[in-house]
């Protein structure tokens, strides 16, 4: 079994969960730097994977140490996040709600649209403890549905299990779920998705740190079939406030009537957002796939 494999593995996942619940934080944090010591010297393909998408944010030039020590540090944050998201999933939308910090204008925002009607795209990305801020929304009561990748490894079943614990309508994403995301839209509701996940079989690749990449067309394809309102929104990690979510929107789209012309255009608006939050922490950029076909 690969190292990757073993550590999406369900059994793998349900451990996890269940050491995570009862471990103190000092112990929790010291087995995540633990794990990144062991990837960084044994050097499995995920290691690879990572680093080559390091390489794009921060250029060919880059010095291979440094590579090297961010890689060990994105791992050692992957850690903390599945840690302090375990550790915390069985415990009540209150504690959830206190874990990460969000931002006050966007329930607001959110209690607006809908009362008016309108539905909600949320585009998230793969920043530090994505999973902590779905359980902290869901502590506001919101009725969303969250389409996630139509082949999940199995340890991402046991976390769509736990989203829908908490409230969630998790859906892969099939023709008929996007079909219903895109009523639910159209009815006032939210939906929410990530921005960044790559999608290889996408024809038209998107510029993103300057070359073509494979960001989904999905979320700017749903967005402009729905009329919502769109955020996107990254977590990242403050060693002095802990776990904080920052939102841009709601973002204007193009429409010129040139479908096709127009989504690319509005995902390539998506990708620079995206590449702002990336830049800012590019040690926090959990994204385990291969982004660009040189990766």
């Amino acid at each position: 079994m690969h190292l990757q494999d073993f550590f999406s593995s369900r059994a793998t996942t349900q451990l996890g969960i269940y050491l995570a619940e009862y471990m103190p934080q000092r112990v929790g944090y010291g087995l995540a730097q633990v794990a990144a010591a062991v990837i960084a010297r044994l050097k499995p393909q995920i290691y690879w994977t990572v680093r080559a998408n390091l390489r794009q944010i921060m250029g060919p030039d880059a010095d291979e140490k440094e590579l090297h020590n961010m890689a060990r540090r994105l791992f050692a944050h992957a850690g903390q996040t599945y840690y302090d998201f375990f550790h915390v999933i069985g415990r009540s939308p209150e504690v959830h709600a206190k874990m990460i910090r969000i931002p006050e204008w966007l329930i607001d925002h959110i209690r607006s649209e809908m009362s008016k009607g309108s539905g909600v795209l949320l585009l998230g990305m793969h920043m530090s403890n994505f999973d902590l801020v779905l359980l902290a929304f869901g502590a506001y009561g919101f009725p969303v549905q969250v389409l996630t990748v139509s082949d999940p490894v199995p340890g991402f079943h046991v976390l769509n299990r736990l989203r829908v614990r908490a409230g969630f309508e998790v859906t892969p994403v099939t023709p008929e779920s996007l079909r219903t995301a895109v009523r639910r839209l159209k009815r006032g509701g939210i939906v929410v998705t990530a921005g960044d996940r790559p999608i290889p079989e996408d024809r038209d690749l998107v510029s993103f740190f300057g070359r073509p990449a494979y960001l989904p067309l999905g979320p700017a394809r749903l967005a402009m079939m729905s009329e919502a309102t769109i955020l996107m929104g990254g977590c990242h990690y403050d060693s002095q406030e802990g776990y904080v979510l920052e939102v841009t929107g709601p973002i204007e789209l193009v429409r010129t009537g040139n479908w096709r012309k127009d989504m690319l255009e509005n995902t390539g608006r998506l990708a620079t957002i995206l590449e702002g939050y990336v830049r800012a922490h590019p040690e926090q950029w959990m994204m385990f796939y291969p982004l660009w076909p040189e990766s």
